[in-house]
């Protein structure tokens, strides 16, 4: 019987290992055209020549261009989408979409040096005494939020500075119950600013959020129970919107959580070979280059002293705001941390109160027990 041709090009390589990994496909002068990572290499890759090839028009024009295949063989997933991460940001594949706009963000502004401060979302940190919540990805989501706070906590919405004129008429906005008018004084500068601190709390916290709408829902309640006039009816409606405001606030919460920024961890994943570690360093959110050792190396230890210092250095640096331009890495950290089982490949410590020592003794416990297995 006739051997069946195989629709793999000669050019893929025969020794891809069915193992977690990243590869690159390359045009005919060696550039990286597409950067991919899978949890088997070998099944990925050669996937895309059979079945008559990908689904979409972008895939197979990148397959008609392509004329050669690099791998790197990783010991976690993690790695791997840390990995496929970096090289996208860095060589900037033409047929790669996803994390190219990594550069791109948004965040909402506190500016705390302005008596009167407003809440505005701007496109990069740009103030010294300004407080910066973010990045996000898109602009409409912290918009909106921010429309919604505004209006429950009667914010003013109005550009420019205020000098408050007691002789003057508030606008519509204090009209209608969704500003507490400091253009005309009706609010002095301190009980002003606590409207704006309870605002931001609750846009990054749901616990605050959800603390301020009980609050709102007992005075409703109260004002129902002890007075039935037209002045409490019009205060009544008032208490109802703000409490529908909050229910459509918590439809954003999602996009709205704080990234985690204040914490520091070490990650200490399985190598792609026996005896292999790879470190991932994280100071206040922010990923850190991942170093790789040998467990079988004495030098090992002073590694992860080096690597621990690493991270505290880096705290110390690091910027009040956090930068747009390490959003991709720790979105990916995060969820690995939210979603990995119990007994996913990988420690996790966390550096608040453990040193480098600790982490050290404990590698050198896991690794006992392990080899005792």
């Amino acid at each position: 019987m006739a051997r069946r041709n195989s629709p793999v090009p000669d050019w893929i390589p025969a020794d891809l290992p069915a193992a977690p990994g990243v590869y690159r496909f390359l045009d005919p002068a060696d550039t990286p055209i597409y950067i991919g990572k899978s949890v088997d290499l070998r099944r990925r890759v050669r996937g895309y020549f059979y079945g008559g090839g990908p689904g979409d028009d972008r895939k197979r024009e990148m397959l008609r261009l392509a004329r050669g295949l690099t791998f790197r063989r990783c010991g976690s997933d993690l790695e791997a989408l840390l990995e496929e991460a970096d090289g996208i940001g860095r060589l900037r594949p033409a047929f790669n979409r996803v994390h190219k706009n990594r550069s791109r963000g948004w965040y909402i502004e506190a500016d705390w040096s302005r008596p009167f401060p407003r809440l505005r979302v701007v496109r990069e940190p740009r103030r010294a005494r300004a407080e910066y919540v973010g990045p996000y990805r898109g602009r409409r989501i912290p918009e909106e939020a921010v429309a919604l706070v505004e209006k429950i906590y009667r914010l003013r919405t109005c550009s420019g500075a205020i000098r408050p004129d007691p002789d003057g008429s508030p606008c519509l906005q204090h009209g209608i119950d969704q500003c507490t008018a400091p253009c005309v004084g009706l609010v002095d500068v301190d009980t002003y600013r606590a409207q704006m601190r309870h605002a931001l709390a609750a846009l990054i916290d749901d616990a605050t959020a959800r603390r301020h709408e009980r609050s709102v829902r007992q005075r409703l309640k109260a004002l129902e129970a002890r007075d039935k006039g037209p002045a409490s009816h019009a205060i009544a409606l008032g208490l109802g919107r703000r409490l529908r405001w909050f229910e459509e606030l918590e439809s954003y919460r999602p996009a709205l959580r704080r990234l985690p920024v204040d914490r520091s961890r070490l990650i200490v994943l399985p190598g792609a070979e026996p005896a292999t570690r790879v470190l991932v360093p994280i100071a206040r959110g922010r990923v850190l280059p991942r170093v790789d050792i040998r467990t079988d190396d004495d030098a090992w230890p002073a590694h992860v002293d080096d690597v621990c210092y690493r991270i505290r250095v880096a705290e110390l640096r690091a910027e009040a705001a956090f930068p747009v331009e390490a959003l991709t890495l720790t979105l990916i950290v995060g969820r690995w941390l939210r979603e990995r089982e119990p007994e996913s490949p990988g420690q996790v410590f966390e550096l608040e109160n453990l040193g480098p020592s600790a982490v050290i003794d404990r590698l050198r416990r896991h690794d006992a027990v392990a080899a005792a297995l």
